[in-house]
């Protein structure tokens, strides 16, 4: 049987996106880094936050929704203080640049 492959992990196989969650469930990650860096999109190069974790896992670009999330459920807005620390990501429908699609969310609350 030939294996599924989902078009999204052919497009920026470096970071991490909704389509590397299985069946809507649920990751809890360990923050090990955030940087800013220059990411390619789809309109161009731009500096982004890059959020690294410890693990075999890749490494998320990080948006503002996002990042408001993760310093809700670690109770700072401090990037330096968020390593070490777990975070829960999911998946959800949002609407962006004139579509609904995908992405990848931060729940507001710190896992257990």
């Amino acid at each position: 049987m030939a294996e599924h492959i989902h078009w999204k992990k052919t497009t920026n196989p470096d970071y991490l996106g909704a389509y590397a969650f299985e069946d809507g469930k649920d990751r809890i990650v360990q923050i090990a880094d955030v940087k800013s860096e220059i990411v390619q999109n789809a309109q161009g190069k731009e500096e982004k936050q890059v959020m690294y974790f410890e693990g075999d896992v890749k490494p998320l670009i990080l948006n503002v929704t996002n990042m408001k999330a993760i310093a809700k459920a670690l109770n700072t807005p401090y990037m330096d203080e968020w390593v070490g620390k777990k975070i829960q990501l999911y998946v959800t429908m949002v609407s962006a640049f004139g579509e609904t699609t995908d992405a990848v969310r931060v729940r507001e609350f710190a896992p257990r």
